[in-house]
């Protein structure tokens, strides 16, 4: 930086002057010449005082949420009705959503699930846990469209005790309906209802049902609506020019696999942030077709599939049950690929044998349940598609000329399963 005593030095180089030149032309010169002159001063760093104003006029507009920011949006659905768009899904579960049920007029949280692209639900009520028929009338999914700049907050899980330590937080408050809130029970994998008042809990689980008492609720996940800031691994412009000017510690790498809620027939997301089988073509008895991961699920089991660009729609065949399901299959799931700043981990197809080996191995297989996804060879021309491998059972099938086309045992040693392996430089999240 230069320090210009202008009453010391009458002579200027000439680029000198015409950098100056640029800079008084600009607001921010007319800043910095303005709070010199109203603080008298004769011997100023200008070029100090203009990137110091420059860098408070950019971070004073950063992270511009909505004001106010918009209430929850509740969808109304019957048992059985097509799953709707964009609902808020529990922490560390592929297949479970907030759901709220009105019983006497008291509000009730519990998990609504996909099942075949229908809705189900399940809540803790009277000393049992009531679904399907015991339910009468509708319930509501919650769902959040956009993000947190359109909407002025986003959803946040977070520990019960650390909601209670930063219970003023006017920034961070608990979604609620009446004095009830949804909270997880992450040791079981199941979602009910928190009294904000009572601080105690009720959930179900397997035609079990719990009762919790304050002590027992602190490392429970409770919901919160977060105006503040954005969520940690948000890929916004605003977020990244924060994380920059504030020269923030970067944020932990995710180290789970996202899941991306989607509905046949909807446009076809970029296929650049999808997760492509072997990262190519494959070679299918139609010609050369990109086939993206798909997850659905079948009475509540996890089916893996494939989805393609079908006219610019979504696309999605599975196999399930010795059945084929393809067309209007409703709600699916497709993997996303992180990018490589927020990921901890690393995507790689690997053969079956490898994927399915005990013990100690490099590589694990990215699954739900038992089933993974898997690229098999249907014909002794080498065609490939895109399907599932179950490494319980030891078979892998597809969807081949809308029929089921499945292998067993050693035929499907060399075929292709997604796997993964965690990063070395990684802070899990």
């Amino acid at each position: 930086f230069f320090v210009i005593n202008f009453e010391s030095v009458p002579i200027f180089h000439y680029w000198t002057q015409f950098l100056i030149l640029i800079l008084l032309t600009s607001k921010f010169a007319r800043r910095a010449l303005a709070s010199i002159k109203e603080t008298h001063c004769t011997h100023s760093n200008i070029f100090r005082d203009l990137f110091r104003l420059k860098r408070q006029t950019v971070e004073s507009s950063a992270m511009p949420n909505k004001v106010p920011p918009d209430e929850d949006t509740w969808t109304l659905q019957a048992i059985g009705t097509p799953f709707p768009t964009n609902p808020v899904k529990a922490p560390g579960q592929q297949n479970m959503y907030v759901a709220l049920w009105y019983k006497h007029g008291q509000p009730l949280m519990g998990r609504a699930w996909n099942d075949s692209g229908v809705v189900q639900c399940a809540f803790a009520y009277d000393s049992r846990e009531l679904k399907g028929t015991d339910i009468g009338g509708n319930i509501q999914v919650l769902t959040y469209e956009g993000d947190h700049m359109s909407k002025g907050f986003f959803y946040e899980w977070i520990k019960y005790s650390d909601y209670i330590a930063d219970a003023d937080n006017e920034s961070r408050v608990p979604l609620r309906c009446g004095t009830s809130a949804a909270v997880v029970w992450p040791d079981k994998g199941t979602l009910g209802t928190l009294d904000l008042e009572k601080r105690t809990a009720t959930m179900a689980f397997n035609q079990e049902f719990y009762k919790f008492a304050e002590e027992d609720l602190k490392d429970m996940l409770i919901l919160v609506r977060n105006a503040k800031d954005g969520p940690a691994q948000c890929r916004c412009f605003e977020c990244l020019r924060r994380r920059e000017l504030e020269k923030a510690t970067p944020a932990p790498l995710l180290m789970v696999n996202e899941w991306t809620d989607y509905r046949a027939g909807d446009a076809f997301p970029p296929a650049k942030r999808l997760i492509k089988a072997l990262n190519r073509p494959l070679n299918t008895k139609q010609g050369p077709q990109d086939q993206y991961v798909a997850l659905w699920y079948h009475f509540g089991n996890a089916v893996m599939g494939r989805a393609w660009s079908s006219q610019g729609k979504i696309a999605a065949t599975f196999a399930s049950k010795k059945k084929v399901f393809s067309g209007n299959v409703g709600s699916l799931q497709l993997l996303v690929q992180i990018p490589p700043s927020a990921a901890g981990f690393d995507y790689s197809w690997e053969p079956y044998r490898r994927a399915a080996m005990i013990g100690e191995k490099e590589w694990h297989p990215v699954h739900i349940a038992f089933v993974a996804p898997c690229v098999l060879i249907v014909d002794d021309e080498g065609h490939e598609c895109l399907g599932e491998a179950n490494l319980k059972e030891e078979y892998a099938q597809t969807v081949v000329d809308n029929k089921v086309f499945r292998l067993e045992g050693g035929a499907i040693s060399e075929f292709k399963v997604l796997c993964r392996k965690d990063r070395d430089d990684t802070q899990a999240i």
